[in-house]
């Protein structure tokens, strides 16, 4: 198992859609079993949007050390297991009211979801063996 990007799909993730961040994100981590996040301390960094917080995750360590840049650069990548990130960090997110931001781009905010969409969405393709984005 490889716990990198490939270089193609490393240069398309810029210019990828929300639709496509949020399919790439689903297939690489249900690939490696793991979600990276920013931590500061114990805990994953989350940032606002607007008024709406949100936690930034990222399918590999590569994409998280990138992002700990200007007033992230003091925080460390950290991985969470698929098991941990589905019923513990999403299940917390949801009470707080926090969306998922997936693969936050450098120009902007990356693919927002909610962790009940997210939730489903893993749950169905781990038990189903295959994914849909259709509600």
């Amino acid at each position: 198992m490889r716990y990198e990007p490939y270089q193609d799909e490393y240069a398309a993730v810029p210019t990828m859609t929300d639709e496509e961040l949020l399919e790439y994100f689903l297939y690489r981590i249900l690939e490696t079993d793991e979600v990276w996040g920013l931590k500061d301390g114990p805990n994953w960094v989350t940032r606002l949007i607007g008024e709406q917080a949100t936690l930034p995750v990222w399918p590999f360590k590569r994409f998280a050390d990138e992002a700990a840049v200007g007033d992230w650069q003091n925080l460390k990548p950290s991985a969470d297991s698929m098991e941990y990130f589905i019923y513990r960090t999403l299940n917390k997110q949801a009470m707080k009211g926090a969306m998922i931001e997936i693969m936050p781009r450098t120009s902007g905010a990356g693919c927002l979801i909610t962790p009940q969409r997210l939730l489903t969405i893993l749950e169905s393709t781990m038990h189903l063996g295959e994914y849909t984005l259709e509600d």
